[in-house]
C-alpha cells in the first residue's frame, strides 16, 4: 500500500510540474504588445501650451532627450547639419527637464528657429506611461497616418532616422 501512495505522489508531483512547464512556455510564447500608433503622451509646448502628442502633425519624428546628455546632444548636432534630410516632416523634441534648460538647449544647437522642429516639456512619469523605461535619445518615427513606422534606442545615424520614411 505505501509503495501504491509513493506511485501516486510522484505520479501527482509530474502532472503539476508538466502544468507548469507548459504553463510558462505558453507565456513566453506569447509576443510583446506593441502599441503602433501616436501615444496620449501629454506636454506644454516652450510657449506654455498645453496639448497632446495626439495633436502634432505627421510624419513626424519624436525625440525622447535629456540636455546633459552626450549622446543626445550629438544627435541634435547632427539632425541640425541635415535638415534637408526632413523636409515634410516634423520633428518634435521632449524632455523632462525644466522648460530654461530645454529652451537652451534649443539654441545651443541651432533647433530653435526651424520651422520644422519644436521643444516641448513632459512629466517624467507620463513619459514612463507612455513609453517605459528608455535609452536617451530615444527616437521614434510616426507615418502620415499617425502609426510607428520605427524606434531607435540610442544615438542612430541621421541618415537611419530619415531613411525609415
Amino acid at each position: 500500500m505505501a509503495l501504491t501512495m509513493k506511485k501516486i505522489l510522484v505520479f501527482a508531483f509530474a502532472i503539476v510540474l508538466f502544468a507548469a512547464c507548459t504553463k510558462q512556455e505558453r507565456k513566453e510564447a506569447q509576443p510583446e504588445r506593441v502599441i503602433n500608433e501616436l501615444p496620449h503622451l501629454k506636454f506644454t509646448t516652450l510657449d506654455g501650451t498645453a496639448t497632446s502628442m495626439r495633436n502634432l502633425e505627421t510624419p513626424l519624428v519624436l525625440i525622447l532627450f535629456f540636455a546633459d546628455c552626450d549622446h543626445c546632444q550629438r544627435e541634435a548636432q547632427e539632425i541640425r547639419k541635415n535638415l534637408d534630410l526632413f523636409k515634410g516632416k516634423n520633428i518634435q523634441f521632449i524632455s523632462a527637464e525644466e522648460v530654461s534648460v530645454i529652451q537652451k538647449f534649443a539654441v545651443d544647437y541651432g533647433l530653435a528657429n526651424q520651422p520644422n522642429v519644436a521643444f516641448g516639456r513632459a512629466e517624467s512619469v507620463d513619459v514612463y506611461m507612455n513609453f517605459g523605461s528608455i535609452p536617451t535619445p530615444s527616437i521614434y518615427i510616426y507615418s502620415a497616418d499617425k502609426r510607428l513606422i520605427k524606434n531607435f534606442k540610442g544615438e542612430t545615424p541621421v541618415a537611419e532616422i530619415a531613411g525609415a520614411f
